[in-house]
């Protein structure tokens, strides 16, 4: 007979950067602390092979919410090899599929302001509020390496987004 399975949780996620000393004191500026350095270790090889890569080596750390330290963990990587300077660039800014975080946050409204304040690149103004949604506000901006970090302030007993009753699914 076979074991049962199941998929407990989330993890980590991955954010690929450029500058690790940058990107981590970006992460650590909205709430984050680095959990584990590993800047020094050598990979294994079998790192490139889960990845379906030829060879896989780089730089990371660890990072968790300090609010939620049992909570999914950010891996920030900067790749040796392949070098993530190589990333491809030959399509507009404006039309590529971005790479998005998006994190729930309490007084949205205040942290726009605050960190509006010190110079982050938001890609938007302030939106908000959605009653039919259940949103109170969002607001996204753009770590160092152009990944949108979006913090959304839902309403209090409101798990996600209300899209599909406000909104109805498409046909």
């Amino acid at each position: 007979m076979a074991a049962e399975w199941t998929v407990d949780s989330m993890y980590h996620t991955v954010v690929n950067v450029t500058d690790l000393d940058r990107s981590i004191a970006f992460y650590e500026r909205i709430g984050f602390r680095v959990l584990d350095d590993r800047r020094h270790v050598h990979w294994p090889d079998f790192v490139a092979t889960n990845f379906g890569m030829r060879v896989a080596q780089g730089q990371g750390v660890l990072m968790v919410l300090e609010r939620d330290e049992n909570g999914p963990m950010l891996d920030l990587i900067r790749w040796l090899e392949p070098d993530s300077d190589a990333w491809d660039q030959s399509v507009p800014e404006d039309m590529r599929v971005p790479r998005i975080l998006a994190f729930r946050a309490t007084s949205v409204r205040a942290l726009y302001d605050e960190l509006r304040a010190e110079g982050f690149p938001f890609t938007n103004e302030f939106t908000g509020p959605f009653p039919e949604l259940g949103i109170i506000g969002v607001c996204c901006m753009k770590d160092p390496d152009g990944t949108i970090v979006e913090f959304m302030e839902l309403e209090p007993g409101v798990r996600h987004s209300q899209a599909n009753k406000a909104l109805g699914a498409r046909s």
